[in-house]
């Protein structure tokens, strides 16, 4: 059975062929507006009136306010830009099953090539992540037919367009009115829980729009303040027994003059400007705005900077927060990419079975100083510990190289300087070669100390100073290794375990030739000390 046919019958098997047809498409038709004016007159009241009604399932009015407060709180958009920007800006592959055979890895990597080609898909993550700050985000797939199913566009639809159905928690798109199902296999929504409660209820803009509403007030009473004690006063004078048309002229001459700058008057009329003499502090007003920045800000962040901090420490926990929300985060929308755009994707060209299905994955890790880490790794490995070299690649953040890639060394034209490694490879032959002739004399020389003893003499400090001297770097490794066992021993007991596993694994063949050595020689003392007949 050919590779095609092969597919199609496990696309047979797995999911039925997705409805290309669209519920909202790029633009969706529906009759619900903003309505740009009810932002502007938000108090407590009318928010709890919207919360209620979200509550019933009814989320339109309150995801329209929340559209509207993104719009015109430039601080709260400048906030959760920031917090949706950190997961886009992340990088993402696919992870293959576990004990992946290779025609697995094949489709994995084959699979997240067709992802990287899909339109606008960096562009769905942002919307998707629009989900933090309002609940719940929906993309409507558009699947492109052929050899191959992959979605052709990814169309966002604002939230204001669904509804929540009351008993089941089902959302719904309402479709010039009326609710419906959602088409299956042909959207990705994601619900994002900033808080705990339902889908109605977690969003984060329900934290936010009660200090939006609060610092509202400020401000109105700010621009009110402005326009009292930061204009002066235009009064107009007429003489007494002037008719009504000429002070209606000269009213509207007092009103224009502050916007045109000049204005006509008879002569016997004036206008004053009256300069106020009570003046309050707008310092005030400033101060209540910048607290309920704050408190979005902590909301959204997790925390704030004013900018004139320098302590490092805070800095570092103002880091630690951020780098704790964004995990938390990408751990709420990698199951939603999984679910919802791999699973189908996978299953419409017959890649995978639902129980091998390869894994979205969003690349996390922070950023190390990889000159420390060396020199950790490298201080480590002359302790005795066994490193893996793959996992030294990974923390270091160095990729290994392909089969046939040219690997990083020396140089041409560099061949009067060598390198480090290559320097201590020869000093290390040395040294073997030394060893293994110092080893292949010992007897000649152990055999003319014991010539060369007096009669009554011991010969037995001689040949001990002389095995000590051949084993003693053979020992202190041992010690070495021996230390740094009992160093990351959590007790007496872990400590004696690990050095009879260090016994059993601890093998140095020249250090059991100077052992065997020894022997010989404690032999060819006990035939010293013999009479000859």
């Amino acid at each position: 059975m050919s590779r095609k046919n092969k597919r199609a019958a496990l696309v047979k098997k797995t999911l039925t062929a997705p409805d290309t047809g669209l519920q909202a498409g790029p633009r969706s038709t529906n009759s619900i507006e903003l309505n740009y004016r009810s932002v502007n007159t938000l108090d407590p009241s009318r928010l709890a009136s919207a919360f209620m009604m979200a509550d019933q399932g009814m989320i339109t009015h309150q995801a329209a306010l929340f559209e509207l407060i993104e719009e015109q709180d430039s601080h709260v958009f400048s906030e959760l830009s920031k917090r949706r920007r950190a997961i886009t800006g992340l990088g993402w592959t696919l992870q293959p099953p576990k004990d992946a055979s290779q025609s697995e890895l094949d489709r994995t990597t084959e699979l997240e090539d067709m992802l990287r080609n899909i339109p606008r898909i960096e562009d769905a993550q942002y919307d998707i992540a629009d989900a933090v700050g309002k609940g719940f985000s929906a993309l409507e797939y558009n699947w492109q037919r052929g050899d191959v199913w992959l979605p052709k566009d990814i169309f966002f639809v604002p939230q204001r367009h669904f509804q929540v159905e009351r008993t089941t928690g089902e959302l719904k798109y309402l479709s010039n009115g009326i609710p419906e199902s959602l088409r299956p296999n042909g959207w990705i929504v994601h619900e994002h829980s900033a808080k705990s409660g339902y889908l109605e209820q977690s969003a984060l803009f329900r934290v936010l729009a009660w200090t939006y509403a609060y610092k509202a007030y400020n401000v109105r009473d700010m621009q009110r303040f402005l326009e009292v004690y930061g204009l002066p006063l235009r009064l107009g004078k007429y003489p007494a027994g002037i008719g009504k048309t000429q002070r209606d002229e000269l009213l509207k001459a007092v009103r224009n003059i502050g916007n045109d700058g000049a204005g006509v008057v008879p002569d016997n009329m004036r206008i004053d400007f009256i300069e106020a003499t009570a003046r309050g502090n707008v310092t005030d007003f400033l101060s209540a705005i910048e607290y309920w920045e704050n408190k979005q800000s902590k909301a959204i962040l997790g925390g704030e900077l004013d900018g004139k901090t320098t302590s490092e420490a805070r800095i570092m926990i103002y880091d630690k927060v951020r780098r704790e929300i964004l995990l938390h985060d990408v751990r709420q929308i990698e199951p939603t990419l999984n679910a919802q755009l791999i699973k189908p994707i996978s299953a419409f060209n017959g890649m995978f079975t639902d129980g091998r299905l390869p894994k979205w994955t969003y690349q996390t890790e922070e950023t190390v100083d990889q000159k420390k880490m060396v020199d950790v790794l490298e201080k480590a490995a002359n302790l005795g510990m066994e490193i893996d070299v793959e996992y030294a690649h990974k923390i270091l953040q160095i990729p290994r190289a392909e089969v046939s890639a040219k690997l990083l060394g020396k140089s041409v034209g560099s061949d009067k300087t060598e390198s480090d490694d290559v320097k201590n490879d020869k000093t290390n032959k040395t040294n073997n070669i030394k060893d293994a002739a110092l080893t292949s004399n010992i007897l000649t020389r152990l055999t003319a100390l014991a010539s060369q003893k007096a009669e009554n003499a011991d010969i037995t400090d001689a040949y001990t100073a002389q095995l000590a001297a051949l084993g003693a770097k053979h020992e202190a490794a041992l010690v070495q290794q021996i230390a740094a066992v009992v160093a990351e021993a959590g007790d007496f007991d872990a400590a004696i375990e690990g050095i009879e596993a260090l016994a059993v694994s601890f093998n140095v063949p020249a250090l059991t030739e100077v052992i065997a050595l020894g022997m010989a020689a404690a032999h060819l003392a006990g035939r010293a000390e013999v009479p000859s007949e």
